[in-house]
């Protein structure tokens, strides 16, 4: 099954231990990532179906849309799988205001 659901409400309800999978190039996620992410790049893919079955897949990329279609080949391979829309750009927007303005304004 695959669902989706923005990057920052999955983020007020996450769950302690979650698998959170971060799409981007290795590069990438060394500059940054969502607090406990493992990184699989899309040129390993692979390493996606040796993930657990058993429990929901969340992932997500810079934007939510490479994420989105490894979410619908997980689904199809029998992975419960969420894709987190938004990406990391909506995780770094949100963050950055908070920096820039405050939790206040």
């Amino acid at each position: 099954m695959m669902r989706e659901m923005n990057i920052l409400e999955y983020l007020k309800d996450r769950q302690d231990g979650d698998i959170v999978v971060d799409l981007r190039s290795e590069t990438m996620y060394a500059f940054g990532t969502i607090p406990g992410a493992i990184n699989i790049p899309v040129e390993r893919i692979g390493e996606l179906y040796e993930l657990p079955g058993e429990k929901p897949i969340y992932l997500f990329c810079q934007m939510g849309e490479i994420s989105g279609q490894f979410a619908e080949l997980l689904s199809d391979a029998g992975y419960d799988t969420c894709n987190l829309t938004g990406g990391y750009q909506e995780y770094l927007r949100q963050n950055i205001t908070h920096v820039k303005y405050g939790e206040d304004h």
